[in-house]
């Protein structure tokens, strides 16, 4: 098997499951008083730490990690659990792109319908616009949520020129970016990048599915400006009530531990196995991934065949990619990510995304490179 769909999950590392398997004993409820819950406890704040300093928090004070089930309820908590912490006298404005995950779009969608005004920034090209996000900031304006990497072109935005307009222009704006796609593949701090708050995910870091994570800015929560979204318990702070996941965030933090120490072999290896592909890829294949993308994705689009095609005559040689976001793979609406990207529809009917890891090997990308040619000879577009 190759797998080349690293985007959508990654396998657990061998040093995850241990940490899991070792944390199934540790039964207790981490809300427990006694020694049983105080260990699983310790094993929560083991995690939350390596998380943090996962993301060069150094200090304990600035930020604080909330442990979600995923990436999208956190986007779903930041967006939800910033309008409902105030009343407003006006309908407020959150900024933010056209090609956003799913996770942030779809409660946008709902919270237009209640009366919040939503404003899309283009992306086409893989950038955005300073001076389109400017025209969009108000002083009304409530959130801007950009997202770290695109997760079906790689493109890598630049969140920190937009994140300093924005507080420049209104100190009190809450910065939010979906780094799922980002974290500890691509260098990131929050502190520099000038975010409030940042979503990330553990299975894309080959942690566990069913565990992600909300880090939000201290200031924040001193000034009461993010309400929960789950109410009960008052874990994680009041935050975020449920008893925890214990063995999910222990594999979380095992992850995070081990993503955060191979990240310099992982920045120099992925574009040097990127050009690698790229160069032994059949010329009438396009390469859409910008330049200075993130290392890990490739989005690909073929001559007149079919990405959902190619991914089946791909998958029959033990090739597994994507023709588009694992989340809305299997649903009937048009791809809108490639199209905002600047592809018309025909190109993002044939447009693959190749994801990388550090388990990829220059040997798996030869032979999927020669897959793509003897599948360009033998297919036709249907």
């Amino acid at each position: 098997m190759i797998y080349l769909d690293n985007s959508a999950t990654t396998p657990l590392s061998p040093a995850v499951r241990a940490a899991m398997l070792d944390a199934m004993d540790c039964f207790g409820n981490p809300s427990s008083l006694h020694s049983a819950g105080l260990a699983a406890q310790k094993r929560i704040q083991s995690a939350r730490e390596a998380v943090t300093a996962a993301l060069g928090i150094r200090s304990k004070t600035a930020y604080r990690l909330l442990f979600t089930s995923s990436g999208s309820e956190a986007n779903n908590q930041i967006l939800f659990g910033c309008l409902s912490a105030k009343k407003f006298r006006q309908p407020p404005r959150i900024v933010t792109t056209d090609s956003e995950h799913p996770s942030l779009l779809a409660p946008l969608a709902v919270l237009e319908k209640q009366g919040v005004e939503v404003v899309r920034l283009s992306t086409r090209g893989g950038a955005l616009s300073l001076e389109e996000l400017e025209e969009a900031l108000t002083d009304n304006t409530l959130l801007l949520s950009l997202m770290t990497v695109n997760n079906e072109t790689g493109a890598l935005y630049d969140i920190q020129s937009a994140f300093a307009l924005a507080k420049a222009k209104n100190p009190a704006i809450i910065t939010h970016t979906d780094c799922v796609q980002g974290f500890l593949k691509v260098r990131f701090s929050p502190e520099k990048a000038g975010a409030d708050a940042v979503t990330i995910s553990a299975h894309k870091i080959h942690g566990p599915k069913g565990v992600g994570g909300l880090l939000v800015a201290q200031p924040l929560l001193t000034s009461k400006r993010l309400a929960p979204l789950l109410y009960g318990g008052g874990q994680e702070g009041g935050l975020r009530s449920g008893t925890e996941n214990t063995i999910g965030i222990a594999g979380f933090g095992k992850a995070a531990e081990e993503g955060a120490a191979a990240l310099p072999a992982f920045l120099e290896r992925m574009p040097l196995l990127r050009k690698i592909f790229i160069a032994a890829l059949p010329a009438e294949v396009r390469v859409n991934t910008p330049k200075n993308g993130a290392p890990h994705i490739l989005s690909i689009t073929l001559p007149g065949i079919r990405s959902e095609t190619m991914l089946h005559f791909l998958s029959a040689a033990g090739i597994f990619v994507s023709s588009g976001s694992a989340c809305s793979s299997n649903k009937k609406e048009a791809n809108y990510v490639l199209p905002a990207f600047g592809l018309s529809s025909a190109e993002a009917d044939s447009t693959l995304r190749i994801s990388l890891s550090n388990n990829t090997t220059e040997e798996e990308l030869l032979f999927t490179a020669e897959k793509i040619r003897e599948g360009l000879s033998l297919l036709v577009r249907r």
